[in-house]
């Protein structure tokens, strides 16, 4: 019987391991690529820009705040399959910390390459920002 309930634990992570792939997102190993998408955030205003406070999994908060130039650029990390209040997100800010918005990414299936830009910034975490 002790046999058994191995064996079903092994079937529960190949069964979760299986809808992960079909929702286009990873697996149950959290260190797999293919649970997040890589993001770059382009400052596409004319003054500088600070990024932080970035909840949700997945972002390297380590990397935060980070200043960003005009026309520079910032690359992280984006959970797959996180949409609503699980989005992973990044607070802008401009001169003198004024809040420019968020970059608030949704993306209910991996998708390296997306591109957001500053000046589409949302008005809170909780609204997907368009990619550019």
């Amino acid at each position: 019987m002790l046999v058994g309930i191995p064996v079903a634990v092994v079937a529960l992570l190949v069964v979760a391991d299986v809808a992960d792939q079909v929702r286009g997102c990873g697996s149950v190993d959290p260190t797999d690529p293919a649970n997040y998408s890589a993001v770059t955030i382009l400052n596409d205003t004319s003054g500088a820009v600070v990024i932080d406070e970035c909840p949700g999994a997945y972002c390297q908060a380590g990397k935060l705040p980070v200043r960003v130039a005009p026309g520079g650029r910032f690359s992280d990390d984006a959970a797959c399959g996180a949409s609503g209040t699980d989005m992973t997100s990044w607070r802008v800010t401009g001169s003198a910390r004024k809040l420019i918005g968020y970059i608030a990414v949704d993306t209910p299936r991996k998708h390296d390459g997306l591109v957001f830009h500053v000046s589409r910034a949302s008005p809170d975490r909780h609204t997907p920002t368009p990619p550019g």
